[in-house]
């Protein structure tokens, strides 16, 4: 069973936390990033109906009825703390591609992860190991490129894939 969502977990966590390093850059008096920031969204270009409503979301964490709490910590050392309980496993794959119908096997997963790191800000781009995100206002926004992967109908071979973008929002 392909684990989307916790391989996106993982390699979050892997990519964006792999750096234990500091940087003279750090500006340990930005107030703008210090601070919680929560998982707020998890989008997909043109959206699903995983959870069968009837409503499309561009918004997974709509779709998914799984149990979530993901913070994110800056503090003013440039030190940032991953903790999230978001784990769900998302199968999808494709029924029929002349009309774009979906078959969804979502399954949540218990459990948690923690982790902490450096992190960098220049301008409004925040550094966090070798991944980088955008920041406006109090959004983050983290883009991974073909992450959600859609699959034939055996899930056997990987047909498209689509962008995910994680968005936070400071408390």
């Amino acid at each position: 069973m392909n684990k989307i969502f916790i391989n996106l977990c993982f390699a979050f966590a892997l990519v964006c936390f792999s750096s234990c390093s500091t940087d003279d850059s750090i500006d340990s008096n930005d107030s703008s990033i210090t601070g919680v920031w929560k998982l707020t969204a998890w989008h997909v270009e043109e959206g699903f109906d995983i959870n069968n409503d009837g409503t499309i979301s561009t918004n997974l964490l709509n779709e998914i009825d799984c149990s979530r709490n993901e913070t994110l910590f800056f503090d003013n050392k440039g030190v940032v703390s991953l903790n999230t309980t978001f784990n769900p496993d998302l199968d999808i794959s494709v029924l029929d591609n002349s009309t774009s119908e979906y078959s969804f096997n979502v399954s949540c997963d218990e459990g948690i992860i923690s982790l902490a790191t450096s992190y960098t800000v220049n301008d409004s781009i925040i550094i966090i190991g070798e991944s980088q995100a955008q920041i406006e206002g109090n959004q983050i926004s983290f883009v991974f490129e073909d992450r959600i992967k859609i699959y034939n109908e055996n899930l056997t071979q990987v047909i498209t894939t689509k962008d995910l973008t994680l968005v936070y929002i400071k408390q």
